[in-house]
């Protein structure tokens, strides 16, 4: 199911994607929920959460592989008002900092043990997330590889739920760790947050009956079972 609610400005598509996410949060609050947020303008969705339920795990969809405070995805969510409000409400955390000496690959794969072990654990939980869309058409860390079929397949049409590479020039930080699409397809709850005029054909594109994964990645929200978009981009 894909629901796209339209709204005048990033403001109030922000209030409005907050607002779905509590909701969602709150009708599910009597069941495990693991909530992995998306980085970059994801991350402001986070400062309205008002409902943390009691078995609530929290963790990223993507990481940057850096042990700069600056740049990795959940030593910036530290920060943030939101970690405070779970933290002393009793949530679990999925720490996705990069340890001294570790390499991405091993990265990657304590990443991809947590969630596995979270989804052994809670047989009868629920996976929500937020999610961002590039004006590139990618999602959370999945890069384009338009021409690359072989390349794209390999990394994230396979049965691992997190994979760590070498995005090279498709990203200002391309050493990271990301959740796959064989991940998202097991996701029960989306909350996009997409806005600015730039991402206007990545939108189109996404929304499309036609098109191909490896060229817009953001296409797997028609292979996902409940996704809510708030944009304020008008076709």
């Amino acid at each position: 199911m894909i629901e796209v609610i339209r709204i005048k400005n990033s403001a109030e598509a922000i209030e409005k994607a907050s607002l779905r996410l509590n909701e969602i949060l709150d009708a599910h609050a009597h069941v495990p929920i693991l909530f992995l947020s998306s980085g970059g303008s994801s991350f402001k969705l986070l400062d309205n959460i008002t409902v943390f339920p009691p078995n609530f795990t929290v963790g990223m969809t993507d990481e940057r592989f850096s042990q700069d405070l600056t740049i990795n995805n959940f030593a910036q969510m530290i920060e943030t008002s939101f970690f405070t409000k779970a933290q002393d409400k009793g949530s679990y955390f999925i720490d996705t900092r990069v340890q001294p000496g570790e390499y991405v690959e091993i990265f990657a794969k304590r990443f991809e043990d947590t969630l596995l072990s979270w989804r052994k654990e809670h047989p009868g939980g629920r996976i929500v997330i937020t999610q961002g869309v590039g004006s590139d058409g990618h999602t959370v860390g999945i890069m384009p590889y338009a021409k690359e079929q072989s390349i794209f397949e390999e990394l994230f049409e396979r049965k691992s739920l997190v994979v760590g590479y070498d995005a090279q020039n498709k990203s200002e930080y391309p050493l990271r760790a990301t959740i796959t699409l064989s991940f998202l397809r097991m996701v029960d709850h989306s909350v996009l947050y997409m806005v600015g005029k730039e991402k206007k054909k990545a939108l189109s594109v996404m929304l499309s009956m036609k098109g191909m994964l490896r060229e817009t990645p953001a296409r797997i929200i028609h292979e996902m079972k409940e996704v809510h978009i708030f944009t304020d981009i008008y076709e």
